[in-house]
């Protein structure tokens, strides 16, 4: 069977410090302040955010729509800047699980809220960026999550309704947009600030509390380890 695994970004292959440049990208483009402060921003994407951050200013949908373009250029511009490498750190048992999973010609993407070159910044610097073909991005034109799964499997060749496709990811967002696109590997990563019963309440069908011990995610994945003999 040809696999196709969707891997969220932050909180699921790497920690990243905390970020507000979504509101210094609205303050260098607008002079206008905003605040993200008491927001749960967890599987949102970076369009999402701007858009949030935008209406809580009385910002209507048409004046987004229209600005979003030129504020995702500044968006992009800023996270280059900020970016501190070395910030990032991959969380454990990443590196062996995309390995074995690399190992078994299985296809790699990404399905994330970020800038795909924020992704990208983010990914090589942790080394492995070079696992991931294709993806649905942040800046990608989408109104749901949803529609980045759909964009990503479309861009790697694969049905949503593929047996094979695989979301995985560590908010309950992440699962509902393997659920509206239709997709039915829905793998929920429980953590402190989302626990088990948030990912079964979504629809996740696997859960996991990490990808420590390869061959036990594989098998959870329904991939039996003796294919990687």
């Amino acid at each position: 069977m040809k696999r196709f695994i969707l891997f969220d970004v932050d909180g699921t292959l790497i920690e990243s410090p905390p970020s507000t440049v979504q509101v210094t990208a609205i303050r260098e483009h607008f002079d206008l302040e905003v605040s993200l402060a008491g927001v749960r921003t967890g599987g949102m994407t970076e369009q999402e955010i701007l858009t949030l951050l935008l209406k809580s200013a009385a910002w209507a949908d048409k004046e987004i729509k229209s600005a979003m373009p030129g504020l995702l250029k500044t968006l992009d511009v800023v996270c280059a800047r900020e970016f501190q490498p070395g910030s990032t750190k991959l969380l454990p048992g990443v590196e062996d699980l995309l390995d074995a999973l690399d190992r078994l010609d299985a296809t790699l993407g990404l399905i994330t809220g970020n800038l795909k070159s924020r992704a990208e910044l983010k990914l090589r610097d942790v080394g492995i960026w070079h696992y991931f073909s294709v993806g649905g991005y942040g800046d990608d034109p989408h109104e749901m999550r949803s529609d980045l799964v759909r964009l990503a499997c479309e861009r790697a060749g694969f049905r949503t309704d593929d047996l094979g496709v695989y979301v995985i990811g560590d908010t309950w967002r992440d699962i509902k947009a393997a659920v509206e696109a239709g997709v039915g590997n829905r793998v929920g990563l429980i953590g402190p600030r989302h626990p088990k019963e948030e990912f079964e309440e979504a629809g996740a069908n696997i859960v996991l509390s990490s990808f420590v011990e390869t061959e036990k995610v594989l098998e959870a994945f329904g991939i039996p380890s003796a294919e990687l003999s």
